[in-house]
């Protein structure tokens, strides 16, 4: 009787899109192979995080993109992604990440516009000179 889970144990396990099926390999394979047998998904890992929780307390699932040459390990599980999937998911990271910066980026321009009205020592041909000079000496030092 423990032989049977010692052998369940000791498998890759491939969970397919949609939940509707479930592959077990009994050997170590890479994932350029199950990439190669499923054109158009990649293989992640399923990741559970400990720091992070769902609202009933169990751990949140993460998954991690592989390289086609990394290998499966046998007792991991792992899952087919979609193409369309995975472009989906980086979309969205882009955009909170270009939003965040824009954050950024728009509360320090309004910072330094409020600094140069309040400042009425800055004048705009002077900082426009300054950069033509800048520009100038950029231009002669990388010469050489």
């Amino acid at each position: 009787m423990g032989n049977c889970q010692a052998a369940e144990a000791a498998t890759v396990v491939i969970h397919h899109p949609g939940g509707n099926r479930v592959e077990r390999i009994y050997w170590s394979v890479s994932a350029n192979e199950v990439m190669r047998s499923n054109p158009g998904h990649y293989v992640a890992m399923v990741i559970a995080s400990p720091a992070a929780r769902t609202e009933n307390g169990t751990p949140v699932k993460q998954l991690k993109l592989l390289r086609p040459d990394d290998t499966l390990l046998l007792g991991q599980v792992y899952r087919l992604i979609s193409f369309e999937d995975v472009l989906k998911e980086f979309a969205a990271k882009k955009c909170v990440k270009l939003g965040k910066l824009l954050k950024e980026r728009g509360a320090f321009n309004i910072d330094t516009k409020k600094n140069q009205d309040t400042n009425p020592s800055s004048n705009p041909s002077t900082a426009a000179s300054t950069t033509a000079e800048l520009q100038k000496g950029n231009r002669v030092g990388s010469g050489g």
